[in-house]
Parts: C-alpha cells; structure tokens; sequence
C-alpha cells in the first residue's frame, strides 16, 4: 500500500504555521484503487490569514469545532505508519508533518513531482491543477486537501501509465539513471513499474546508445540550402484568399523592399493588424532570392519569434511559388552542449533525486528536441544550477578536439544559418553575441529589427554583466573537482583559491556594509547605484581588487602552460575565468562612467552581486551594429512620441535612418473610450476609495477585464478583499504569482473571458498575447514611470538637462501607448481604458500623455457613477 496526502497550513512556513486541514489516503500499488481514507479540519492556534482563506476557501467558521492537531496526531501516525508516503511537492507536506510532530523518519516518500519533471517536459506548468488538465482528472476544489489528496492519486497512477509505455523507448535509460540514484526509493519505484532491460547500460554503453540516438534526430542541414529567384510580391499576395492588400501594407512592401535594395536605414513606424510581419517578410525573402544574401529578422519576444517560424514563414513555405530557406537561431547558451552535458554527468559523484529527475528530463527531451533550444524546457529550483553546467557557451563546443563536434546543435545552427535565406533570431542574444564578439551571429549584414521599441531596454539587459562572490566560489570549486578528477598535479590551487576567496570575500564585505548603511534589512529591493565618491571613501577597494585580479591572472597562466590533452579538460572553467575577470576589470581596472553604469544589490538567494552595463544603448548600437550593417529596418507600433520621432532617434543613435509613419485603420472615435474618473482621490493615499469603485465596477462588467498594477501588494489587496465575494456571483479573479503560472491564468481566462478578470503587473502583461475581443476593459491603477531609485535610471537621467520630461515621461508614454495598441486589433474591437491615478489631470505635464495619444481619441472625464451608468448602457 501508498499512503498520499496533501495539507492545507496557514502559511508557508513550517516551524512558524499550522495545519489546517488533512488528507490522507491508502491505495494498492498495484491496482491504485482506495483502500481507506484519513481527512479533517484542523483548528489552528490563530485566526487564518485572509489571504489564505482566499486561497483555499477554508475560514475560520469552517474550523471552529474542528480538532486541534495535538487531538489528532496519534491517530494521523496510526494511519500512515511506515507506508510509503505520496503527494505533488510533498517535502513541503512532510516538513510540516514532523513540526507537528509526526515521526516519518522511516517512511519513503515519492513526489509525483519528480515523474512529471521528465514525463511532462512538454507540458507548460507542473502544478497539480494544470496537470489534472493534461490528464483529463478531475479536481473541483483545487486547495482542498481532500480534493487535492484523490486528484494527486490518480495523477500518480496516470503518470506510471506513461512511464511504462515511455520505457518501450526509454526504458534503458530509466533504468540506468534510477539505479544510480542514492534515494533507494527511486530503486524501489524502478523495480515495482519497470521492466528490467536485458542488457542494463553502464557509462559508456549510455554514452554509445545516447549519441545513436542524437544521430536518429539529426537531419541532413544540405536540405537548407541558400535559394536565388525573383518573383512579384503583390501578385503573390493577390492569391491568396480573403486576403486584401491595404493601403498601410503597400507602403510597408514598397518601404522594406526599397530599403533592403538601395542599402538603406529605415525606422517604420506600423500600426498594429495590418500583417506587418507579411508585410517585411516577403521583400526580406525577394531580396534573398534575389541577390543570394540572407536577412536576419530578430524580435524582443519568444512569441513573436514562435509565430514568425512556426506560422508565418510555416504558411509562406507552404504557398510561397519559389522555393526558399530559412532557419532559427540564438545564442550559444541558448543550445544544449552534448560534450558539457557528457561532462556535467561524468562529474557527478553521486545522485540525487533531483539530479535523476533533471538528467532524464534532458535525456528524453534532446533526443527528440528538432532544435535543442534550452528555453522549450522550464526548469525548477536547483535545476537552474545545473543548466548553467549544460549549455554549449564553452569554447570547446566548436574545437577539432571536441569528438562531439558533428552532433553540437549550436554548431549545426550555425551551418543552417550559412545556407538560409531568412535567419529568424532574439534581439537579446543579437547583441550579447555581438558585445562579446562572438561567431553564432557573424555576418549579419541585411538586418530587421521588430518590437524597437524596446530596444533601449533589451540592450541595457544583453550587456548587463555581474560578479559576486558566490560566482568566484563556485568557479574555484568547479576547478578543484576538475583537478582532483583528472589527478591534474601540475596547479597548486590551495594557496591561490585561500587568496582569492580571502581578498573576495573583503571586497564584497565593503558593498555589502554600503547597501545595509542605505537599506532597512527589511527592504524588498536593495540596488544602488555605485558613484565615484565610493571609491574615494573606500580607497582599499582598488588595491584589494587588483590583487584579486593578479591572482586570478597566475591561475590563468598557469593552465596556459600545462600540456593541451589536460587544459582541454579545464577549458570550460577557464572561459569562466575570463569572463569574470573581464568584469572585474571593467569594474576596478578600466572603471569609466561615462561609458558604464556601476551598480550594487543584495538578496538573500544571490547574496551581494556587483553589476555593470553599458550608460549609452545608442552608441553602443552605432558603433557596434548601424556601422556594419548594409541595410536595416526597425519597426514597432510605437516609436513616435507627438508625432515626432526625435526621442527614439536620440535614445538609440538613428540619426541617419530615415523615416517613416503609415497610417492606421482604426477609426478611435467609435472603437476606443478613455476615462478618467475624477472622484477617487489623490494616487498617494486612495487605495481604499479605488477598491471600492473596483467592486462596483468588477460586478457590472464581469468579464474581459485586466487590472494593471504598479506594486504586487496592491493586486493582493484587491484579491483577497473580493475573490471569494466575486465567485459566489461567478466572476473569477486570476491574480498574478497567486492564482498560478501565467500559463494557467491565460488558459483559464481564454476559455472564460466572459465571467474573468485578470489582476497583473505590466512586466506580467508584456509578452503575453490576448487576441481578438476577449480583452474589452483595461485599468490602469498607476501611470507606468520608472522608480526613481532604479539605479540604471538614475544614471541615464543624468544625461538629460530636465531627466523628467525628456526621459521618464517619454518611457512612461511609449509603455502606455504599447497598452492601446496591445488592447486593440481589428476594426471590430471596441475597449474603454480607466486611469485611476488622478496626476493624469491634475498635473501641469499630463497634457502631453494626451498629446501622444490618437487624436480622435474620445476622452471623458466624470465621476465614478457616470462611468458605470456609461458601461450599464453598452452592456
């Protein structure tokens, strides 16, 4: 027999919360079925939070009468015993157990966790509600430990169906990796639902059968192969059914076919829903077939890349008269590397149930990944250690001496780009591989770049650079693994890891002492920015630093000198070790501020980190790109800001671009309404006022609704004062990092939009994608500025004579304006925007958010009843 169980507590801390309600039940391990069942409230020794009773629609008059868990506890040990314990997560289960003083120390547990990690890697989410979902398994009361416990059941009995039947192919492989694993349950899991292989594999016979089985999956890259033709456009469009060249999309054509041809530089400013991407697709493909060049198309998100390859140019390809060719690729820590994934397993000592998880995950996705893009997985918790260990960012990955050379994705992305004509990429890995000099981009000549918008911001991130002490310490680890392994006796580490780490660890003390003289220890976000002046009251940094730099420099030099069949063992680290000194010497050695942003922060996970990015993204991308390119074309929906494309040729140095407005077909003054409710109070102190006009508004419009929020806590204060409320009149709220992974949410709202509303952040809303009319009411709680103490804000705000009018404004309205264009999308949409921050009109700088906004805009200000009465009238 199984015993799974689930738990309900009042809070996430073991020692520190309670149990609330428990759910235990037997089942065969060989037929799944229920044998017996353990389940009750449990009264706590305090009130339940609010925000836990949202959650799990337990109150406190639900626990009233009930036990005390001192009641219960014999009888929750008698019925567990020594069982084998299951649940989804069950640590978190397990930990509260032995709080509460249950002895589970003999009892084995299983996580259907650790299944779903390798047997699900497909799938968007691993939460115990999405993969009822996937599984067709019923669960009505999702945080309901009862309800909670039988779906975890069947999800375990499902989850054995699948890897029985994936062991026809995998068996091999489960078998090996579980027999390595420390955790003797795993042993036991292997052997009571698998199938013993008749030849087991041992290292090297895995090593042979998983390369076979990466060479099942390698097709021929000939089958890419640059094409050269020329046809016409418009007479390809023409046929296409129901499909109408409008007037916004001739101009596009004309305008990026003119500009590839000509060699020309040109900013389009597009309107959304006029096929924009049809629109420089199809001159991008006449020109590659036309003068034999490929035209490199990058994007700011995956969605956007995802639609241009797998639809987009999947559609073209299919009815294109001419054949073509085209290809994806990003950056080399974007690919899994086969010789570091080889390496990271030969490393591992010993096992662990996450590591077993993690390797089979890799093993069943790779060898059957077209791509083997890293981001297709999601990672979880300590994972994200190990892909760090996996990637093909080592130099190694594209050497002679590698004997994996053939089968590295990333060196086989980079023959496809060779041969394509339309080469799809992500303007993050863009310019991190042209800062860094790299290969896996070389050659971009012909270059379109969608979503520019954000290219200020994209670049700032891709050049961004951090050191902290936990980086020094874990590379010094990684090389005395690799020294001790390999018997390597030609370095003395000892002494020069004590004085590296020794100086590191003084450095780092400094601008932790700085951060914790500037923050409470309270403090959610702690970064500030690094000015000189901290150097003058900390001279010793300088001189500490340069030596951390000369002992790290003897390390270097002294791997150059040994014997290259042993520093090819080491060449992954010692690409680490450049890129950390490279840092520190741009931080202490070749400090320049007006060319880098120099920051500090501090978290608990990170601990204190160092950071450094560029101060100007324009001359960065003059020098480095516009420079070198023969052509190139950005476009967005929102470049101008009044008309004027003056800030965005300033921010990002087009000064010798031209450019270009085409006209939208939306007609605002019927489509779109905004309002602004002039009643609420000021934005410093309204909170309360806001949250009751939202309970008004959320029950007569009851659908189709997105609140955007500056502050987490906010969206938690209107989730817990009305979430329980709304669902008893079947409006469901669905809050950002409470109501699951934003897949979850955008699934649920998807096929519920006309009874949902949507609590997020912007960060949250950016790069998903709501279509058509299923998103109708946008609330803006607070106009999107910067925080003043951003620290790379701070910096750029320098530059500017009044930083608040020429550069936080302007990227507070272009934020806003990608909201309008985000909300609308054919000329049968109609959406009405709320702003709820009164500085909207009571300031002497909101007219220009108007001034930028579309000028047929019908824009209404009133009191809060006027604008229900206007949506009781539309309704």
């Amino acid at each position: 027999m199984f015993i799974v169980l689930d738990l309900e507590t009042t809070g996430l801390s073991a020692k520190d919360d309670q149990i609330i309600d428990i759910a235990c039940v037997k089942i065969d391990r060989k037929t799944f079925k229920e044998i017996e069942r353990f389940s009750t409230f449990v009264r706590p020794n305090w009130d339940i939070p609010e925000f836990i009773s949202q959650i799990t629609n337990i109150f406190d008059a639900d626990v009233e009468n009930a036990p005390s868990f001192w009641d219960i506890a014999e009888d929750v040990q008698d019925f567990i015993g020594w069982l084998p314990i299951i649940g989804h997560n069950i640590q978190f289960d397990l930990r509260f157990l032995q709080s509460h003083w249950i002895d589970i120390s003999k009892n084995p547990s299983i996580d259907t966790f650790f299944l779903a990690n390798f047997l699900c890697h497909t799938d968007k989410s691993l939460n115990l509600w999405y993969l009822c979902e996937v599984f067709g398994i019923d669960l009505k009361n999702a945080h309901r430990a009862l309800d909670d416990t039988l779906a975890t059941a069947e999800l375990f009995w499902k989850l054995i169906e699948r890897f029985q039947s994936f062991s026809y192919e995998s068996g091999a492989y489960f078998w090996f990796f579980m027999s390595e694993c420390q955790d003797v349950w795993i042993k036991i899991l292997r052997d009571l639902y698998l199938k013993k292989p008749n030849n087991p594999l041992d290292t090297d016979s895995f090593v042979e059968e998983y390369i076979q089985d990466l060479e099942k999956n390698i097709y021929d890259i000939q089958d890419i192969s640059l094409s050269k033709k020329k046809h016409d456009m418009k007479e390809f469009l023409s046929k296409i059914p129901n499909f109408e060249l409008r007037e916004s999309q001739k101009i596009m054509l004309d305008t990026v076919d003119n500009t590839l041809k000509k060699w020309l530089k040109s900013v389009i400013e597009a309107p959304t829903w006029i096929w924009k991407t049809f629109a420089y697709l199809l001159p991008a493909l006449e020109y590659s077939l036309a003068f034999w060049e490929p035209v490199h198309i990058s994007t700011s998100t995956k969605a956007l890349q995802d639609q241009i390859y797998y639809k987009d140019l999947a559609f073209l390809k299919e009815h294109f008269p001419d054949e073509f060719s085209y290809t994806k690729l990003k950056w080399k820590r974007n690919y899994l590397g086969v010789s570091s994934f080889l390496e990271f397993l030969d490393q591992l000592w010993v096992l662990s149930t996450t590591h077993t998880s993690f390797i089979l995950k890799i093993v069943l996705w790779s060898t059957q990944s077209e791509f083997w893009e890293l981001d297709e997985l999601d990672f979880y918790g300590e994972e994200f250690s190990f892909v760090s260990d996996i990637h093909a960012w080592n130099s190694f990955i594209f050497s002679d001496s590698n004997p994996y050379n053939t089968h590295e994705f990333a060196h086989r992305a980079r023959k496809r780009a060779k041969s394509a004509n339309i080469i799809i990429t992500n303007n993050h890995i863009l310019f991190q591989d042209i800062a860094s000099e790299g290969s896996l981009l070389w050659g971009v000549k012909n270059l379109i770049l969608d979503e520019a918008h954000v290219l200020e911001d994209v670049v700032t991130g891709a050049l961004k650079k951090t050191v902290s002490f936990q980086n020094i310490q874990n590379l010094l680890q990684k090389f005395e693994k690799k020294i001790h392994k390999y018997k390597i006796s030609d370095i003395e580490l000892d002494e020069l890891k004590h004085q590296i780490l020794y100086d590191t660890a003084e450095v780092f003390s400094i601008y932790e002492w700085e951060i914790f003289s500037n923050f409470s220890s309270n403090a959610q976000y702690k970064m500030m920015l690094i000015k000189e002046d901290f150097y003058t009251k900390n001279p010793e940094i300088n001189e500490v630093a340069k030596k951390i730099i000369v002992w790290m420099w003897r390390l270097r030099d002294t791997i150059k000198k040994l014997d290259d069949s042993v520093a090819i063992k080491l060449s992954q680290e010692v690409q680490e070790l450049r890129s950390i000194l490279d840092i520190l010497q741009t931080i202490f050695s070749s400090r320049d501020a007006s060319q880098f942003i120099y920051f500090m922060s501090y978290d608990e996970n990170r601990g204190m980190q160092i950071h450094t990015t560029v101060l100007n993204p324009g001359q960065f991308l003059q020098e480095k790109l516009w420079s070198e390119l023969k052509s190139v074309v950005l476009t967005s929906a929102t470049l101008q800001l009044w008309e004027d494309f003056s800030y965005i040729i300033s921010v990002l140095s087009l000064w010798d671009f031209d450019t270009y407005t085409l006209p939208s077909d939306f007609d605002y003054s019927k489509q779109a309404l905004v309002y602004i409710p002039q009643d609420l109070g000021s934005i410093k102190n309204n909170l309360p006022q806001i949250i009751d006009f939202l309970w008004i508004f959320f029950r007569t419009v009851k659908w189709r609704t997105l609140v955007l929020c500056t502050a987490f806590f906010v969206i938690r204060e209107i989730y817990t004062t009305y979430k329980i409320k709304l669902e008893r009149e079947n409006i469901f709220l669905l809050a950002q990092s409470i109501s699951g992974s934003k897949h979850k949410q955008i699934d649920f709202f998807k096929k519920n939009p006309e009874n949902s509303i949507l609590l997020w952040t912007d960060t949250f809303w950016e790069w998903i994608d709501i279509p058509g009319d299923d998103l109708k009411y946008l609330l803006v709680h607070k106009i999107p500025f910067n925080v003043p103490s951003d620290p790379i804000f701070q910096a750029r705000s320098q530059l500017y004579k009044d930083s608040f009018k020429e550069y936080a404004i302007p990227k507070s309205i272009i934020k806003l304006k990608q909201w309008f264009w985000r909300l609308i999308r054919t000329k049968q949409d109609t959406w009405i925007i709320i702003f709820l921050d009164d500085r909207i009109f009571r300031t002497s700088w909101w007219e220009l958010y108007f001034q930028a906004f579309p000028k047929d805009i019908k824009v209404r200000y009133g009191r809060c009843d006027q604008l229900i009465e206007i949506l009781q009238k539309k309704l």
